[in-house]
């Protein structure tokens, strides 16, 4: 069954897309089913494959969209488009998707389930499914909590980067108390980071005071490889794989795979 991992922040500019697009390649290229779902309306994490004009070209009932239309019966399969990466496919973002994303709570309706009955048909075809969301805490990034096993918060270590922290942990709160009872904190994730800067050091030590082992041991490094991986439309994992960045990702993965087992056999526990 597919582990459905939710990268949500209220603060945008943090790294959410760029650590699910090279988690994603990083993931796939270690021998995972991994399927990136892009429901930001930016579609940022589409266009790391498909390139703009690639992705508006796509008709918004062939993303993610359909999972938010009341109208719609979307089927699961007919929303993947494969990626150049062997192992790794992607559900497509649309700007259709803010329309849906700034409807008041008061008419979410069934689309706040839209994307659970979505990827709970595609649980057999993949190990991985990590889910993309926009910088708020509106219907999209709800619809991602409850169809979520686990939340990740990316973050960077500075005091701009970590203020979405309360927002966030308080609606995963409220997802638990009410539509998904089985979601879990997979961790506190550290990106753009710089340990030659002062500012870094002190902010991580901080959080490390705060929120001790929920924070992943292994950062997401601010490198240039990763922004030139983007551009030349492949993962770290595929653009320069023996480069200190993929070795970087590859331990933020690692360390992942391990959080998540740590969660099911939790949730295992408490069951029996």
């Amino acid at each position: 069954m597919a582990t459905k991992v939710c990268l949500l922040n209220q603060k945008g500019g943090v790294g959410k897309t760029s650590t699910c697009y090279h988690l994603g390649g990083t993931l796939a290229r270690m021998g995972k089913r991994v399927l990136l779902v892009d429901n930001d309306p930016q579609a940022s994490l589409t266009q790391g494959f498909f390139g703009p004009e690639g992705t508006h070209a796509i008709p918004p009932l062939a993303t993610i969209a359909a999972a938010f239309d009341p109208d719609a019966e979307p089927i699961a399969e007919s929303l993947i488009q494969p990626t150049p990466i062997e192992n790794l496919a992607i559900i497509p973002g649309s700007m259709a998707l803010a329309t849906y994303n700034m409807l008041p709570m008061n008419e979410w309706g069934r689309s706040q389930q839209g994307m659970r009955e979505v990827l709970s048909e595609l649980d057999d075809a993949y190990d991985l499914i990590l889910i993309d969301c926009p910088p708020n805490l509106h219907l999209c990034s709800a619809s991602a909590l409850i169809a979520a096993d686990a939340l990740v918060i990316p973050l960077q270590a500075e005091d701009f980067g970590a203020q979405g922290l309360g927002p966030v942990r308080s609606a995963m709160n409220a997802i638990q108390a009410g539509a998904n009872p089985g979601l879990s904190l997979a961790g506190y994730l550290v990106t753009m980071y710089d340990k030659r800067l002062g500012i870094h050091l002190a902010y991580e030590a901080k959080l490390r005071e705060l929120f001790g082992a929920e924070v992943f041991t292994s950062p997401f490094p601010l490198a240039k490889d990763y922004k030139e991986a983007v551009a030349g439309r492949q993962p770290i994992s595929h653009y320069r794989p023996k480069s200190a960045a993929a070795k970087s990702a590859k331990a933020v993965a690692d360390e992942l795979l391990a959080r998540l087992d740590a969660i099911a056999m939790n949730q295992q526990d408490a069951d029996s």
